[in-house]
């Protein structure tokens, strides 16, 4: 799994490579130092993002840990229509057998909120075949105050949880497939502990 796809997450993280950060596949031509004329994604894309995904979440370093950018309408879907024009994104998986994942990401833009982020999975979630949204909230998980979006697609249950990051104009999330509060509590902290 990948963490560039910024789409779905909350819609199967099974999938998260192409769900939480971009939904754009790595391409021959990303470059991202240029323009950005089409989305993508790669390993040490953007470092100083990867900088701000925690080393370490259930005692070991993420399966994959990638970063890149949105610049497409269809990639950036509502965060379009709130005046974003380019998304840029880092993001870590781990994976826990069968359905069981996490994926922390952290994203970024000038003027970005977490409102925006939050917004942006709420309506992916709904467009989405198969998935219901079940739950939507403001918390208090992990020592933060997020936004929480649950869904379930058939039997496996999703959480999205959304806050702003101390960094200017950055969002963190936390994305899950089938694990408990507890642990979406210790990826959360994972981020202040980072």
């Amino acid at each position: 799994m990948r963490a560039h796809a910024f789409a779905a997450v909350a819609l199967d993280i099974v999938v998260l490579a192409c769900t939480l950060a971009a939904c754009s596949a790595p391409s021959a031509s990303f470059d991202p130092t240029g323009a950005c004329t089409a989305d993508g994604s790669a390993p040490g894309a953007y470092p100083d993002l990867e900088a701000l995904i925690p080393s370490t979440y259930q005692e070991r370093a993420p399966d994959t840990l990638d970063s890149g950018r949105n610049c497409t309408g269809e990639n950036l879907g509502t965060l379009a229509s709130a005046g974003i024009t380019e998304v840029r994104f880092a993001g870590g998986t781990w994976g826990f057998g069968g359905n069981r994942a996490a994926a922390l990401v952290v994203f970024q833009a000038p003027g970005l909120t977490s409102d925006a982020v939050a917004d942006f999975y709420t309506a992916s979630a709904k467009a989405a075949n198969r998935t219901t949204v079940t739950g939507e909230s403001k918390v208090t998980m992990g020592g933060q105050t997020v936004r929480r979006m649950d869904s379930s697609t058939g039997e496996r249950q999703q959480t999205v949880v959304v806050w702003p990051s101390s960094t200017p104009d950055t969002v963190n999330v936390v994305l899950t497939n089938d694990l408990p509060d507890p642990r979406i509590e210790d990826a959360i902290a994972a981020f202040a502990a980072s």
